[in-house]
């Protein structure tokens, strides 16, 4: 299982603090911060990844934008 690298992971609310800092926002940006450390614990792995496969298969989309969702999913979960 491939995750991705964790570019745009922060460690705590002053390592954000700082990082926003450094950030041009104009009034056409949108920002987003999720906390998902303990979110997903109690989900089953394999049975989610199995899931959104099926999912996708079913909902036509294409190869590459399945196989980025499910790189996403598996980030997510570990």
């Amino acid at each position: 299982m491939k995750i991705l690298p964790n570019t745009y992971n922060i460690k705590n609310s002053i390592e954000i603090a700082e990082e926003l800092t450094k950030l041009n926002i104009n009034q056409n940006n949108i920002l987003i911060t999720l906390d998902i450390k303990d979110l997903y614990t109690n989900l089953p792995k394999q049975g989610l990844t199995m899931a959104a496969r099926q999912w996708l298969q079913q909902s036509a989309v294409y190869h590459e934008e399945s196989k980025q969702i499910i790189l996403l999913i598996n980030t997510i979960m570990e």
